[in-house]
């Protein structure tokens, strides 16, 4: 399979489901950081984290790692936005 036929993950960052998650939940840490600066809008994380936070970690430990952090995350961002 050549590279241009790799499919990515569901998060479109990489074809490993479990390097795929763990890349998105450091791409949302990115956008709280932004959006605690004004730099983004807090509304853009809304969808993705439920996204992410339907993601099945099973047993790898990185994954079980980003879970736990992105459920911190989700619980730091305001209500309103």
């Amino acid at each position: 399979m050549s590279q241009d036929d790799t499919k990515l993950g569901r998060f479109g960052h990489h074809p490993d489901p479990v390097i795929d998650y763990c890349v998105e939940v450091d791409e949302l840490h990115s956008i709280v950081i932004d959006a605690g600066l004004g730099l983004r809008p807090w509304a853009e994380l809304g969808n993705r984290i439920e996204k992410a936070m339907c993601f099945i970690v099973g047993g790898d430990l990185n994954a079980i790692r980003a879970k736990a952090f992105l459920r911190e995350m989700a619980q730091r961002i305001p209500n309103d936005g």
